[in-house]
Parts: C-alpha cells; sequence; structure tokens
C-alpha cells in the first residue's frame, strides 16, 4: 500500500507537468488519479469491499498505462522521429 501512495502522490502532480506539452493527456489522466484519490479514502477508512479492492488495483494500472503512453509520446516518439529523419 505504501508504494500504491507513492505513486498516487507522483501521479497527481502528472498532469501539472504534461499541460504544457500535451493538454490532451494531462486532462485524461485526471479522471482516474480522482478515482484513485477516492478508492485510497475508502481503503483508509476500512470500507472497501473486495471488488473495490480490485477496481483500486484497476484503476492504478490504467493509470500506470497512461503514464507510460504519455511518456511515450511527449519524449519517446520526437526522438525516434528525430534520428529517423537523420
Amino acid at each position: 500500500m505504501d508504494m500504491f501512495f507513492a505513486y498516487l502522490l507522483i501521479a497527481s502532480a502528472t498532469p501539472l507537468f504534461l499541460w504544457l506539452d500535451n493538454k490532451k493527456i494531462a486532462l485524461s489522466s485526471i479522471p482516474p488519479i480522482i478515482l484513485m484519490w477516492v478508492f485510497f479514502f475508502f481503503y483508509m477508512t476500512s470500507s472497501l469491499s473486495p471488488a473495490g479492492h480490485s477496481l483500486m488495483i484497476a484503476l492504478f494500472i490504467i493509470n500506470v498505462i497512461i503514464a507510460h503512453i504519455a511518456a511515450f509520446l511527449i519524449y519517446g516518439l520526437p526522438l525516434i522521429r528525430k534520428r529517423m529523419n537523420r
């Protein structure tokens, strides 16, 4: 759970860093972040069902995938295009 909370803090700042490069990806990452905070609150208050735990893990995975796609689109793809045009 500590790793989830650490990622939640990092993910919460991600839209701020992505805003100047790609607003669409920054906005698409906000709903999973909000839902992760909601599920974290329910987890901390011990009112999360087993299905809620599964959904929380699924949201975590979705957010990790969005973050990796964003990193590739913003940093990896321009580098690949730059090297292909040489």
